[in-house]
């Protein structure tokens, strides 16, 4: 059901079949499921795979953007069987953090259908922005989720609940990158949030100042204005919530 749910680029329902199969295998081989499928899916590992077709598309479209963070992050590079692979397995065995490893998956696999949409409205006007919104929506909503759980708590102890939880209450997240409680996190339009991206200190300031903003502009309404007249300005935005997600992921859970 899962593999059939990806040939209809339906990925949500694709990564919940699959998350399923997982909890089952769990369940009936305690001590062998990371050697089934399932979880061999989410480490993207083609060994035994009965959908190598599949796992190589996610693989593909995952190695481009550790390809384009691994040229300017100024980090050690992030490559699909090594350190990737460290990362997935610590979410692995939890069902609610195996969730953001779907949630990713599926962030990068709509991408391309958003983008494709984009193009093939290109030069006309009306349409929903609906799909383009919440799915970076989502991004960013991957970002808070990651930071949360890379920072359960903040200084006076209580447990973080919002993003500005996280950035402004936790001093650990501070001192770990180097970003001030002033990082701005809001914005009044799409337009504000993609001319930001240029003014910028540093690529993580850009990065995780355009996720937080997102996260927080675009939950809150569904109209917002059309900047998607072409699919770059699209593409850079999503790249900059990607970059924010890698930045935490380098630093915080390899």
């Amino acid at each position: 059901m899962s593999w059939l749910a990806f040939d209809l680029r339906n990925y949500e329902k694709a990564l919940f079949y699959l998350d399923a199969s997982i909890s089952e295998d769990v369940k009936n081989n305690s001590a062998g499921w990371q050697r089934a499928p399932g979880a061999r899916f989410l480490l993207l590992d083609p060994v035994n795979q009965v959908a190598e077709r599949t796992l190589l598309v996610v693989r593909k479209l995952l190695e481009r953007e550790l390809n384009r963070f691994n040229r300017t992050s100024n980090l050690p590079a992030l490559e699909v069987d090594g350190n990737w692979r460290t990362f997935v397995g610590k979410l692995l065995a939890s069902s609610s953090q195996r969730t953001i490893v779907s949630a990713l998956y599926v962030f990068l696999l709509e991408f391309e259908d958003r983008v494709l949409e984009l193009e093939l409205r290109e030069g006309s006007t009306g349409g929903s922005n609906q799909p383009f919104t919440v799915h970076l929506f989502t991004g960013g909503l991957l970002f808070e989720s990651l930071l949360k759980l890379c920072y359960p708590r903040n200084d006076a102890g209580t447990k973080n609940k919002t993003l500005g939880d996280v950035l402004r209450k936790t001093s650990e997240f501070e001192r770990d990158f180097g970003l001030g409680p002033n990082l701005e996190s809001s914005a009044q339009t799409l337009q504000e949030i993609h001319d930001a991206l240029q003014r910028g200190a540093s690529p993580l300031e850009v990065a995780f100042s355009t996720a937080a903003k997102l996260r927080n502009t675009t939950g809150h309404n569904l109209v917002w204005d059309d900047i998607f007249n072409t699919p770059q300005k699209y593409r850079d935005l999503f790249q900059a919530v990607m970059n924010a997600l890698l930045f935490v992921i380098a630093h915080k859970l390899i």
